[in-house]
């Protein structure tokens, strides 16, 4: 006898455990993150702060891309201005962010990438930044879709007047 796995769905998401992701109704575990990785987003998280016209979130901020199928995506950094969201929610986001940035761990595979960015484009997430510590490079995803490959010692543009160069945010170290 087979037996009919239930997809999740939105009415489910009070009751989902922490450190997941939904994806098309299927739950999907996040692997824990290491030390590199948590540096950079607080880092990064630090830098936005700056600007202070919107809130940044941190730790697997989940975004709900869609409620039918379910599909809610964890992000690392998430920018959201205060126009677009008055107030933090206490659980999932609904509204798409302004910036999302991931910093890709050795354990994501380029397909996994890859269908989080379309996630991400299809919710309407305007800026995408991939930050990628073991090539030293990032992926910048501008609002109109124009894809910039950078290194760490380049700065760039994060938010509107908002520079950064990732090299300088590791204390000059740059491999």
């Amino acid at each position: 006898m087979k037996v009919e796995e239930r997809l999740l769905t939105y009415e489910d998401i009070e009751t989902l455990p922490e450190n997941c992701e939904v994806v098309e109704g299927r739950l999907r575990e996040l692997a824990p993150t290491g030390g590199e990785h948590g540096f950079l987003e607080a880092e990064v998280a630090f830098k936005l702060k700056e600007y202070k016209e919107g809130y940044v979130l941190v730790g697997e901020v989940g975004l709900l891309i869609s409620k039918e199928p379910l599909t809610i995506r964890g992000a690392d950094i998430v920018y959201i201005s205060k126009d677009r969201l008055p107030e933090v929610p206490k659980g999932v986001v609904e509204v798409p962010p302004d910036l999302v940035v991931e910093i890709i761990s050795p354990s994501n595979t380029f397909e996994e990438i890859e269908e989080k960015v379309a996630d991400y484009m299809r919710f309407g997430v305007g800026r995408i930044v991939l930050i990628d510590p073991g090539l030293r490079k990032l992926t910048l995803i501008d609002e109109e879709r124009k894809i910039s490959i950078l290194d760490f010692n380049q700065e760039f543009e994060i938010l509107p007047k908002v520079r950064l160069r990732l090299s300088e945010l590791l204390g000059g170290k740059d491999g």
